[in-house]
């Protein structure tokens, strides 16, 4: 493997745990804010009527954030599922190679678009669950807060 190549494997890895770090604590943060609702919202004492009042209005609201974000995922899914094809079929080409020069051509080749694959679903990742967790915290008031609303 080519130095050039090694470096580049080592970017595309350490970006890919920057953005799996940034994702994990984007996630413990939402954690932490919505323990302080869920605490504020359980020692908040009320009619049933208010609590009634209080889930209706958050599970309108927090439903069509879900839904557009769901579709989101679906369309990642689809996408990735579409480059593991292409990866497959790059992976067919190699293996049916005449010569070992061209096989490995289509080696390096094969590394690069899995390792470009990888870079690419691991920022998607991370950029989904960022909208997920920002989608969130709109629904999770902040920590003085005691209502849902």
């Amino acid at each position: 493997m080519t130095e050039k190549a090694k470096t580049q494997r080592h970017e595309l890895f350490d970006q890919a745990m920057k953005n799996y770090e940034e994702a994990l604590q984007a996630g413990l943060k939402l954690q932490q804010e919505s323990a302080k609702w869920w605490m504020g919202l359980v020692s908040h004492t009320g009619s049933v009527q208010e609590w009634q009042a209080t889930w209706n209005e958050v599970s309108t609201r927090t439903m069509s954030t879900f839904q557009k974000r769901m579709e989101e995922n679906l369309k990642l899914v689809e996408h990735s599922s579409k480059n593991s094809l292409e990866l497959l079929k790059k992976a067919m080409d190699t293996a049916s190679a005449e010569t070992i020069p061209v096989a490995q051509t289509k080696l390096e080749e094969l590394w690069q678009a899995s390792l470009e694959g990888l870079r690419s679903n691991a920022k998607a990742i991370s950029d989904a669950n960022a909208k997920w967790v920002e989608s969130w915290m709109q629904y999770v008031p902040k920590s003085g807060s005691r209502s849902a609303a």
